[in-house]
């Protein structure tokens, strides 16, 4: 036996609850792909920011040690 449904809807109110909910759904996806693009952006500076900076440093440490292999093998350092 299958029970008689009661619920009854009107074509109008629900044609247009349905148009309101898929505006909605469509003002709320764009809002967030928006919100998300800053937020990508952001992180990508900072991985870029954190990959430079490795990179400064490793050719500082690299520069330091040049610096010094000079420094030992030039005569006008020699004691």
């Amino acid at each position: 036996m299958l029970a008689k449904s009661t619920l009854t809807l009107r074509p109008l109110p629900t044609a247009v609850l349905l148009l309101c909910a898929g505006i909605g759904a469509c003002v709320v996806g764009t809002f967030f792909t928006l919100t998300l693009v800053p937020v990508l952006m952001v992180a990508g500076f900072v991985a870029a920011f954190l990959v430079g900076a490795l990179v400064c440093a490793w050719a500082g440490v690299e520069a330091l040690a040049a610096l010094e292999r000079w420094l030992e093998r030039d005569s006008r350092f020699q004691r």
